[in-house]
């Protein structure tokens, strides 16, 4: 009893301290049940973390529609089917890039030939069928770039360089999630596609990717995309997507604009993660790129040591959270120009919230040009000031995680961010 008493009084104590020594009996007492109850937040909040992670781990393909009453479902690795036999033959399927974790898993692809490869795409995707049209649809969880480590950079670059590399057109905005058909690959200038190539992405830097190819019509391609758990798939991120199974309705008529638009901001959000890169190629501290060679388990292993030995900042969440934010500013301000220039019966307060939006975007105007959008959305956008980041938008407040500094050990100086821990060889 006596030991209780002192552990309550010295906590009293240190309680008082905080509000100055005005706490009284019944204020301690809410402190006690504040904390009880922020304690229980947190323990929430880690079970929730570690079934997400669980979810992500085992793959998208339970999100995969399954069979329905015009389309039938069929294994990649029923090679007797024929609608499996065609879209082998015609519809060039590959593994993503980013989901060979190894060197040793490449060697591995590359040595099963054929049968190795639809083994891998048998984890991802399935090919439906219905009469004369046939799809293969593959829905694949791409990690966060290991972007400290060369192996890693390396391999976010040719990453970009593919997506680069096509003639593309925007195809249809989904739940939020915006599809871009590819007509053209520019590494292949002389060869048209003979099928429809479909993509969608979900996220930045970790993405949920969703990839068709097809023979089928316009109608058919959105009966199976519409068939898919939007919501289920962004909660795999750890950076859920704003816009992403909330409902959100583009007309079909600037679905395909919107689309474009949408592609666009990604492609300009990697830009800005590009320009980061070429900093740390350019400040490469060569004793911590041995330490990361030696010490990474894979492509997608971050590596113990800050490549740049501390002279160049990135943090991939300010960029997560910065793209989620510019797609609802672009979303909301093409929910209000549709409400001006058709004169839609929309729900006021939406269109209200997307008018303060919108202007908080300066996109006062409907009527101009894309790129002046993106130019001054951009300063409104922490994750494009790659230089130095904003701090306070490092993290949402609902999962705050301060950096920790660790001393002692090779490279004395390390801080960890999130679940990312940066060190300098030289401990400065």
């Amino acid at each position: 009893m006596i030991i209780v008493l002192v552990i309550i009084g010295l906590d009293y104590y240190q309680q008082d301290k905080k509000h100055e020594g005005t706490l009284s009996a019944n204020g301690y007492v809410d402190t006690i049940k504040h904390r009880f109850a922020k304690q229980q937040v947190e323990r929430d909040a880690k079970a929730a973390e570690r079934e997400r992670e669980k979810l992500w781990k085992a793959g998208a393909k339970p999100y995969l529609p399954a069979s329905t009453k015009r389309w039938s479902r069929f294994e990649l690795t029923d090679t007797d089917n024929e609608a499996v036999a065609t879209a082998i033959s015609k519809y060039a399927m590959t593994p993503l890039v980013s989901s060979i974790s190894n060197t040793a898993e490449l060697m591995s692809l590359t040595n099963s030939g054929k049968d190795g490869i639809l083994r891998k795409l048998s984890k991802t995707g399935a090919v439906y069928g219905q009469g004369e049209e046939i799809a293969w649809f593959d829905i694949s969880l791409k990690p966060e770039s290991a972007r400290n480590t060369l192996a890693g950079i390396a391999l976010s670059r040719q990453q970009n360089f593919m997506d680069h590399a096509v003639i593309k057109k925007g195809f249809a905005v989904i739940d939020g999630v915006a599809f871009i058909e590819i007509t053209q690959d520019t590494t292949s200038p002389t060869e048209s596609l003979a099928y429809r190539k479909i993509t969608g992405r979900i996220g930045i830097d970790e993405e949920v990717v969703l990839r068709l190819h097809t023979n089928a019509s316009d109608a058919s391609i959105r009966e199976i995309l519409g068939a898919v758990d939007y919501a289920a798939l962004n909660a795999l991120l750890t950076y859920p997507s704003p816009v992403v199974g909330q409902g959100i309705s583009v007309t079909l008529a600037r679905q395909p604009e919107v689309a474009e638009k949408m592609d666009r901001l990604y492609s300009k959000m990697k830009m800005v993660q590009e320009k980061t890169t070429n900093e740390k190629l350019k400040n490469l501290d060569f004793a911590a790129v041995m330490v990361n060679t030696m010490t990474a388990s894979g492509f997608n292993s971050e590596g113990l040591m800050d490549i740049t030995g501390g002279e160049v900042f990135e943090n991939q969440d300010v960029l997560q959270i910065g793209y989620g934010r510019a797609q609802k500013l672009l979303l909301d301000a093409d929910i209000r120009r549709a409400a001006l220039e058709y004169g839609a019966e929309m729900d006021t307060g939406l269109v209200n919230d997307a008018i303060e939006l919108d202007a908080a975007a300066n996109d006062s105007a409907p009527e101009q040009d894309a790129p002046g959008f993106f130019d001054r959305l951009k300063d409104k956008l922490p994750a494009f000031d790659a230089s130095e980041p904003k701090p306070a938008a490092a993290k949402p407040a609902t999962n705050n995680q301060p950096v920790r500094v660790h001393k002692g050990g090779v490279g004395s100086g390390c801080a960890k961010v999130g679940s990312i821990k940066r060190c300098s060889v030289t401990g400065q």
